[in-house]
């Protein structure tokens, strides 16, 4: 229990999992879901790196956890993963009107009225939920049949990927997320999950027109969910980036990997061989883009 505590779960570049370590200096910084430092792994080494400015004094802070949910899902994750409650300046406000608002629009429901961008919390007397913004009411009903049929559908789909029949897993994989704009809001953490298991397929399968599409779609709820300079926020403009650049839409690419290189010279360094190359791959799309003119 002890090691499973204090072990760090070792990452790519591209925070991809590869390992397990015990890095014991690293084990003593604490954890907030409001972290002003991240930590990276080069190799076998484990860096943290300040993402804000961090006074004189000042305890640093990493977050043990996927920061991208309601207090109540990080609160939980905190206690089965690690055996404690969280106090930090984002869990303090759990109950507070902004956070129950948070949560709802993370985790919970959309209006059925595809004009409005309400978020539904539960009516008081249990027989559905109340859009916050124009008060039409959503059905327990209408809730659970779409729920339902997500989960039936979600199943089939793991199915297909693990078989390694892509083009079907992507078929199913946009009936669900067709089914999830109907039921969550536009920057629901269900959703963006499966738009990111669609680029992931699309990427395998080298459609990567449709994959742009989605990545495309993501940027806005990864801007949302995560603070400035957060990993997963300068590798998904990476994503974009290079599906950019290989579709010859360079002026694209060149702004999305600058915004890729803001972020990510601050949570990885610049003298990386990943940075080296991101670097690289944007002096090659100015190169490009300053070429074009002298061929027409």
């Amino acid at each position: 229990m002890q090691f499973a505590c204090n072990a760090h779960t070792i990452c790519d570049s591209e925070l991809r999992p590869v390992g397990t370590g015990l890095y014991l200096i690293v084990s003593i910084i604490n954890h907030s879901c409001s972290p002003n430092a991240v930590l990276v792994f080069e190799g076998r080494s484990a860096v943290v790196r300040a993402v804000q400015n961090i006074p004189t004094g000042a305890e640093v802070l990493i977050t043990y956890i996927e920061t991208a949910g309601s207090t109540v899902t990080r609160q939980k994750t905190l206690k089965e993963q690690y055996f404690f409650t969280c106090k930090c300046p984002r869990c303090i406000k759990a109950g507070h009107p902004e956070d129950v608002e948070e949560s709802a629009i993370l985790e919970g429901y959309r209006c059925k009225d595809d004009r409005c961008n309400g978020f539904l919390m539960r009516d008081s007397d249990e027989t559905g939920f109340i859009c916050q913004r124009c008060g039409l009411l959503r059905t327990k009903e209408e809730v659970k049949k779409i729920a339902n049929e997500i989960k039936a559908m979600s199943d089939k789909a793991l199915k297909a990927t693990t078989s390694g029949t892509h083009q079907e897993a992507i078929s199913i994989y946009k009936m669900i997320e067709k089914l999830q704009r109907r039921l969550c809001h536009p920057f629901s953490i269900s959703l963006i999950q499966t738009q990111e298991k669609l680029i992931k397929l699309l990427m395998k399968v080298k459609n990567w027109r449709a994959a742009l599409s989605y990545c495309r779609l993501t940027i806005a709820t990864y801007q949302r969910v995560y603070p400035e300079f957060h990993p997963l926020l300068g590798l998904q403009y990476y994503t974009c980036g290079k599906l950019e650049w290989l579709l010859g839409e360079t002026q694209d690419a060149i702004k999305s990997l600058t915004r890729a290189v803001d972020i990510l010279r601050i949570t990885h360094g610049t003298n990386t061989p990943f940075m080296k190359e991101l670097l690289m791959k944007l002096e090659e799309a100015h190169a490009e883009a300053s070429y074009k003119p002298l061929k027409d």
